[in-house]
């Protein structure tokens, strides 16, 4: 992900034996830092807050962030801390959750609650259209 002055590139590798957050100049390289610890990924950036959002995936899933400031050519990353601590839904191939233009607001697939459940539904559904199929199954009376 290329950073709102697309100064910096976001990004995920496995490079050090664990999915990991780094950040590194762009379009020149050279100035790579370590975000992260283990087992992150789907790196998002805040469009104006300072702001870098990522997935720590595991037992817990939350969402990671960390205040960064740009000082001539250095990026310097505050500690990451949990910015919410509900399971975000896991996938394979994408992220699950998105910073809003504002940076204020994220939104986001949470997991299931699943306790209690013989088999948890692996799946989202979407209602298209939800005020004409709540007429549809709640006809209201004319006077």
């Amino acid at each position: 992900m290329l950073s709102p002055d697309g100064r910096w590139l976001a990004y995920s590798s496995n490079e050090s034996g664990s999915s990991r957050v780094y950040v590194d100049a762009f379009p020149e390289k050279g100035h790579k830092r370590q975000i992260s610890e283990e087992r992150c990924i789907y790196p998002a950036w805040s469009w104006n807050t300072g702001e870098l959002y990522f997935w720590q995936f595991g037992v817990d899933n939350p969402l990671m962030v960390t205040s960064y400031r740009v000082r001539g050519d250095m990026f310097l990353p505050d500690q990451p801390h949990v910015w919410f601590g509900r399971k975000l839904a896991g996938f394979s191939s994408t992220r699950s959750y998105d910073v809003a233009p504002g940076g204020r607001r994220i939104v986001a697939l949470l997991a299931a609650d699943d306790s209690g459940a013989q088999s948890p539904q692996k799946g989202v559904i979407f209602l298209l259209n939800f005020f004409d199929e709540l007429r549809r199954q709640v006809p209201m009376q004319r006077k």
